[in-house]
């Protein structure tokens, strides 16, 4: 873990610091007076990754990164116990900042208000780099979330305790479509047994071109000629979704990929429950759970990119539903 790079100082200098300052090269954190270099690369060469907590520093009021710090498998910086903290500085032209990096900073609810990001945006006519402050909720340089000083870990454990819930959940709503397809069923062959000659005569005589009375062969022929426009179709929806998933997932990244597959078995339960018959405390459940999926996928995806793959995922469930039906 990349927080083991804190362990050579000790309580007097973590004290200390009031200024970090994120350097693009490699070495060891270094403490010039009231100022910590920290380094994207470590000592051994090796790339920050999962989690900086910089909550071991109380006295914190400034972080500052350069526009070419490279930090693109660095998950989070923890700053939600850095109640000092009041400023988030991005030196120099930042115009490829959130393409080399993929962290998100964890805040306290309150800090969004409070910390101030600075950073320059690219204005047109005439086009010039203008130095802009936004407070952290504002600001759209650096993706964050509010987290009240949970951890990534607890995070990721109350993740696990969604999954599970969503399981037990597909099992009931997996047991109640069994038993409205057997009363489906039950209807459907009291139907069967019970025509009229009226009902087909006049489409057995298109269909099969005869005037023998034969339900069930007239029954295949238009299933037949309906499965002969439908498949295609079928098929061409099904791969335009699992190709929308698979760049959904490609531009996410490998960390939010279950995430993904998370945020789209829930909106699966949603779809599949709206029939049927269920309280609306699970909805809501749901409704929450895909809430907070969407929240964190937003860090990588557009509110456009999530609400397309929900619809065209709805779709495909009621080609679905008509496949089932023509089998």
């Amino acid at each position: 873990m990349s927080q083991a790079i804190f362990n050579h100082l000790n309580s007097n200098q973590r004290t200390a610091t009031k200024y970090i300052t994120f350097q693009c090269t490699n070495g060891q954190p270094s403490l010039s007076g009231e100022q910590l270099n920290i380094y994207d690369y470590n000592s051994s060469g090796q790339q920050l990754n999962g989690e900086l907590d910089l909550g071991i520093f109380p006295n914190l009021r400034k972080i500052t990164f350069p526009q070419n710090v490279r930090f693109n498998i660095l998950e989070s910086i923890d700053i939600s116990k850095n109640e000092k903290l009041s400023r988030i500085v991005i030196s120099g032209q930042n115009q490829n900042f959130l393409e080399n990096n993929s962290f998100i900073l964890l805040a306290k609810e309150i800090q969004l208000n409070r910390i101030i990001v600075s950073y320059y945006v690219l204005k047109q006519n005439p086009s010039a780099w203008e130095k802009t402050e936004n407070y952290l909720r504002k600001q759209t340089i650096i993706p964050y979330m509010a987290v009240e000083d949970k951890k990534v870990g607890q995070l990721e454990a109350e993740v696990a305790n969604l999954k599970q819930s969503l399981a037990q959940k597909d099992q009931t709503i997996s047991q109640k479509n069994q038993a409205i397809a057997q009363k489906d069923q039950t209807i459907a062959d009291l139907n069967t047994k019970t025509p009229t000659l009226s009902q087909f005569q006049e489409l057995s005589n298109i269909a099969l071109n005869c005037n023998e009375l034969d339900f069930n062969k007239l029954k295949q022929e238009i299933k037949r000629l309906k499965l002969k426009d439908f498949n295609p179709y079928f098929q061409k929806q099904k791969n335009n979704l699992e190709q929308l998933t698979s760049t959904a997932k490609n531009k996410a990244g490998e960390s939010l990929n279950g995430i993904i597959d998370l945020f789209l078995q829930t909106n699966k339960q949603i779809i599949e429950s709206e029939n049927a018959d269920n309280n609306s405390y699970s909805q809501g459940q749901l409704q929450g759970q895909l809430v907070t999926c969407k929240t964190l996928l937003q860090t990588k995806l557009t509110t456009e990119e999530l609400q397309n793959l929900l619809n065209k995922q709805k779709e495909f469930k009621e080609l679905e539903k008509h496949a089932a039906i023509l089998q």
